[in-house]
């Protein structure tokens, strides 16, 4: 049973999980999520129609904990984002001060959320991101030793450089599992949720949703360069740390499949109610793949707004290879 003494002079952090066949990681993760020190956690849990023991396993948890709800399954499978997303349309936002994502099968740090909701106060920002520690299946944290692994890890897993005009066009701020919204931003991110739930496609990131939506409404973000989080890294993974030739095989399918390109798109048309558009919509809308000069075109209209320069580098090789279909 949680403890509740004291908990009502807490910062309140509504914790934001979607299960789906998790059953064995996800105690571990529970378990660290309910050790949050110097915050007031209510973790809620959508499950999306799994097959094994997790259902089970958070009915336990929703019994014995008065800040654990289980909610009701959807008939129709969900995938992660519009899983996270159902939930978000169904938060009363009144009783609490910030909203966070979660993994099923990382291991959070006893001090994770508390840094957040502190750098937050500190930065005078409405949204919080990390870095991630990267761990094997057994989550204990892979030591990069190597000049690859260290080179890869940068690469891939960075997250904390200075944010650009239009980023949020071109990637998210970090993975979903380390972001912390303030009540005011979950407030406008929850009704714009509400209004485009049902046009959200089933493979949206959510992630990087997040950082976009919020963006466009204006509301500032920190990337911290520390991290709270073991990002546990095994076979099944929904996603994952994209390092070495994997993550760039991973890379190249997203391209390939016009995933990337449509995904940019989505973010102008179903996302943006501003009055800024970006010029480099135009240039994507009309891009033609087959054309050196239409890739030369959107290469250098969209590379620039990448955060991590080897990563406007490598966007640019791939957009002039042909793999921004």
């Amino acid at each position: 049973m949680t403890d509740e003494k004291n908990n009502t002079l807490l910062p309140k952090v509504a914790v934001l999980m979607a299960t789906y066949n998790g059953e064995k990681y996800l105690r571990e993760q529970v378990e660290s999520v309910l050790r949050q020190k110097d915050v007031a956690v209510s973790l809620y849990v959508r499950d999306d129609n799994s097959t094994d023991t997790t259902v089970q396993i958070m009915n336990g948890y929703a019994g014995s904990n008065s800040n654990v709800f289980l909610l009701s399954t959807r008939p129709a499978q969900l995938n992660v984002t519009k899983n996270f997303f159902s939930i978000v349309t169904e938060l009363d936002l009144n009783n609490i001060d910030y909203i966070s994502y979660c993994d099923q099968d990382d291991i959070w740090l006893d001090n994770k959320l508390a840094e957040a909701v502190k750098m937050i106060s500190n930065k005078q920002v409405s949204c919080y991101a990390s870095n991630l520690l990267r761990g094997d299946a057994n989550g204990k944290i892979i030591q990069r030793s190597s000049v690859f692994a260290k080179l890869t890890n940068y690469l891939f897993n960075h997250k904390s450089n200075k944010q650009l005009r239009f980023d949020h066009y071109l990637e998210a701020a970090s993975a979903g599992c380390t972001l912390v919204l303030h009540k005011d931003a979950a407030e406008y991110f929850q009704k714009r949720i509400n209004s485009i739930y049902d046009q959200i496609p089933v493979n949206a990131s959510h992630d990087w949703s997040t950082y976009a939506i919020t963006r466009i409404g204006g509301y500032r973000w920190y990337i911290d360069d520390r991290s709270y989080i073991i990002y546990r890294q095994h076979s099944a993974n929904a996603y994952g740390v994209n390092n070495g030739m994997k993550g760039v095989s991973k890379l190249l399918d997203l391209f390939s499949s016009g995933w990337y390109r449509k995904h940019i798109l989505m973010i102008e048309d179903l996302y943006n109610d501003s009055d800024v558009h970006p010029d480099f919509i135009t240039v994507i809308r009309d891009h033609n793949n087959a054309s050196i000069i239409s890739r030369f075109r959107v290469a250098t209209a969209v590379c620039r707004y990448r955060r991590k320069p080897i990563h406007r580098l490598m966007l640019f090789v791939l957009i002039m290879a042909g793999y921004f279909k």
